[in-house]
């Protein structure tokens, strides 16, 4: 038994028999007194419950001095009683509140992306998701980090756990079977690829997406169980050359890699296919010239699906002949005051499920 459960019960059973004792104690000095209106330890009982308790019918009263001094005692128990309790209330809800602030209740979002460790980097993601209208689960390990990011998101699209990276029993609060992918925030790739391992084994479902700084690194961590791997040198190497030589070009790419917050802003957008998608079982021809002539969309590729529901390929300007099935993604290009076209059209919200 837990020592302060024990303590409770000990500290209990010694204030009942106190209480009793000074009942029967009543009973002895007021029976004999003919004005009294305690007569058995029964009418002690009561008046002992509805003085402490604060009620105080009245239709019970001591009258001898020992007897109205017990009565004080009782008195200035129920106070001791309601401080107590009014304590403990406020306690509870501090607690209460305090728990869920640090996320220690847990989430019920589904299909969200869970984003572990808080930097700048981590920022600048989570920024990015939560323009194509996700939801994210941050999980930090500083408590500072809770509020600065409540304070920077709207909270029925964020959910915030302070806990220890390595408490992956804990993480569960950020419901990550049903999360689409789970994002590594952290500054070390080596300190990465030791969590994958360990993460991968209690929660097999998600899909893992870490952001690396050792290009050399990448084959590794596919070979843990990442399913994407971005060296962020690599990128930027690549975004800085092609601004050297074709600086209209690398610019279009930055714009399309971000989500489309503005009217005029340009995104690159992914759709699965579905029953209700209207070009389910036509071929990329007639998709293509429909979804520019009429929607004024761009349709830049189709990533096929294979027989397990994967990802097999990714056809970009895919063949006149090939056709969209279920389970399919469909990639476009879209402005942002055509997003909520789009995803009507579609039947669908943008992204991975």
């Amino acid at each position: 038994m837990d020592e302060r459960i024990k303590k409770y019960l000990i500290w209990g059973a010694i204030s009942i028999a106190f209480f009793l004792m000074l009942d029967l104690l009543l009973v002895i000095v007021e029976s004999n007194n003919p004005d009294s209106a305690v007569h058995s330890f029964s009418d002690a009982f009561w008046y002992m419950i509805v003085t402490i308790t604060s009620v105080g019918y009245g239709d019970i009263v001591p009258v001898s001095f020992i007897g109205k001094g017990i009565g004080y005692i009782f008195i200035f128990s129920s106070l001791i009683v309601l401080g107590i309790l009014i304590s403990s209330m406020s306690t509870n809800i501090s607690t209460m509140i305090e728990e869920n602030k640090l996320g220690y209740r847990g989430t019920k979002f589904e299909n969200h992306i869970v984003c572990i460790g808080w930097n700048d980097f981590s920022h600048m993601v989570v920024n990015e998701v939560l323009h194509a209208s996700r939801k994210v689960a941050i999980v930090t390990n500083r408590k500072d980090d809770v509020e600065l990011i409540y304070n920077l998101y709207d909270k029925k699209s964020i959910f915030v756990l302070y806990a220890d990276y390595d408490n992956l029993e804990s993480i569960s609060k950020t419901n990550p079977d049903m999360a689409s992918e789970v994002f590594l925030g952290f500054e070390e790739d080596t300190a990465a690829l030791l969590y994958v391992i360990n993460f991968k084994k209690r929660y097999p479902k998600p899909n893992i997406v870490v952001a690396i700084k050792n290009h050399k690194l990448h084959d590794t961590f596919l070979t843990a169980g990442v399913k994407y791997v971005v060296a962020r040198n690599e990128i930027a190497s690549k975004l800085v050359a092609s601004y050297v030589f074709e600086p209209d070009v690398a610019k279009l790419n930055i714009d399309l890699l971000g989500a489309a917050v503005h009217d005029e802003d340009f995104d690159n957008q992914q759709y699965l296919v579905t029953e209700k998608n209207p070009f389910l079982n036509k071929n990329y021809d007639d998709a293509f010239v429909k979804l520019k002539l009429k929607y004024n969309i761009v349709l830049l590729g189709i990533s096929k699906h294979d027989n397990n529901g994967g990802h097999a390929e990714l056809l970009v300007n895919a063949r006149s002949e090939t056709v969209i099935e279920l389970g399919d993604y469909l990639i476009v290009m879209v402005s942002g005051k055509k997003k909520k076209r789009v995803e009507k059209l579609f039947g669908i919200s943008e992204g991975k499920f």
